[in-house]
């Protein structure tokens, strides 16, 4: 199997790994359970950290796809699946800096406050609510983007 290949049918594991964690992640928020949340959310954003490492050394290693026998629709696919990503990637850390800016509200056991809504949590949903679907979106197109890969490579 092409060292590429095999490459992209990793990153799409772990992002599917990362889709995962973000699910249990929203499940344990909805159910008050803001440590596990931070945990889950925590580990997505390392699977990310480890992707993004991954491909630096992927393109020196192993370079970049000829993509010079992709259609216009392989490229529109490709281009949709990265604008997700970006957007993925910039609410996710909107998301972390919001909640980052819950240290101090939440103390030490990640407690939400009794006394009224954490200052700045709808804000921090919305994003990581963008990053979720934006990351559920990277994960179709990524498919489609992988699948027209093998099909070029089986040619």
């Amino acid at each position: 199997m092409d060292p590429k290949l095999l490459f992209w049918s990793g990153a799409l594991v772990n992002l599917g790994l990362v889709l995962w964690c973000v699910r249990r992640g929203i499940g344990r928020v909805r159910q008050g359970e803001v440590a596990a949340h931070r945990r889950h959310m925590l580990a997505a954003g390392a699977l990310i950290l480890l992707f993004l490492l991954s491909y630096v050394g992927k393109v020196f290693w192993l370079g970049k796809e000829d993509r010079s026998a992709w259609t216009g629709l392989d490229h529109g696919v490709l281009y949709f699946h990265e604008t997700c990503v970006v957007v993925m990637l910039l609410s996710g850390a909107v998301a972390l800096y919001r909640a980052w800016r819950f240290r101090d509200s939440l103390g030490p056991d990640f407690e939400l406050p009794t006394d009224g809504p954490l200052e700045g949590g709808s804000s921090h949903a919305r994003a990581g609510r963008v990053a979720a679907w934006s990351a559920w979106l990277a994960f179709a197109s990524a498919g489609i983007v992988l699948v027209g890969m093998f099909l070029r490579a089986a040619a």
